[in-house]
């Protein structure tokens, strides 16, 4: 999981990427941020586990039995 966003007056990693907002992506590796390339990547979400799912519910949920509508 990535860090946190911080600012830095020179890239961390020395890589020539200049000032900016960088996040830690483990092991002394840090990333740029970038707003224009965060707004194309489309969120996925949570997988539902299969554990817990009635098999007969519309409903995806972590219960058992099955829910009324």
């Amino acid at each position: 999981m990535p860090g946190s966003l911080r600012y830095f007056k020179r890239d961390p990693n020395g890589q020539g990427r200049g000032p900016g907002v960088y996040y830690h992506r483990g092991k002394g590796v840090y990333s740029k941020y970038s707003i224009a390339r965060d707004k194309k990547i489309k969120a996925k979400g949570y997988k539902v586990s299969p554990v817990g799912v009635p098999k007969k519910s519309k409903i995806k949920h972590a219960g058992d039995g099955r829910l009324k509508r």
